[in-house]
């Protein structure tokens, strides 16, 4: 019994040596090169002599469609200056770090004395400068809040670009 299940097993190593050597083809042959022909070159085109009273004739270029500027107003939400930009206008997305740099330093909102009230901000920039500003405090204190308003619309933004950006700041 030993015997025959050696010979089982010798034949189907076999088996498998001879299913995984076979059936290979011989390595493909390179195709000869074929002998380089001389392909003449095309005749050059005769010139034909330019009348001296023609102008070349410039197509005109399309004017590319000019975005009006929008027009921000004072006392404006994020929302309105966000409705002020017209449709079409470039877009420069800049990073929420760079825009709440000039609204985390402290001294901005001390003349007007938050204390310990909460007071969140969102701010919409144009070229440098607030043109849309939401302030939200809690308690709710209206003379706070213009007065956060104030401080906002007198900082600059470094990044200045004729794009609308906004920005959200709680303390």
């Amino acid at each position: 019994m030993v015997a025959r299940m050696r010979e089982l097993a010798a034949v189907w190593v076999l088996g498998l040596f001879f299913v995984a050597c076979g059936g290979s083809q011989p390595p493909a042959e390179p195709p000869e090169a074929a002998p380089l022909e001389a392909t003449p070159e095309p005749a050059p085109k005769p010139v034909e002599p330019a009348s001296v009273t023609e102008e070349p004739k410039e197509e005109p270029k399309p004017a590319a469609a000019a975005v009006p500027e929008p027009q921000f107003t004072d006392g404006m939400s994020v929302a309105d200056a966000e409705k002020a930009v017209p449709r079409g206008a470039e877009r420069a997305n800049i990073d929420q770090e760079t825009m709440s740099k000039p609204i985390q330093d402290v001294e901005v909102y001390e003349p007007c004395k938050p204390g310990t009230a909460k007071v969140k901000l969102k701010i919409a920039v144009w070229d440098g400068k607030a043109v849309g500003i939401d302030v939200t405090t809690a308690p709710k204190n209206d003379k706070l809040a213009a007065c956060i308003t104030e401080r906002i619309k007198g900082l600059k933004w470094q990044a200045r670009v004729k794009s609308l950006n906004t920005v959200e700041y709680s303390f």
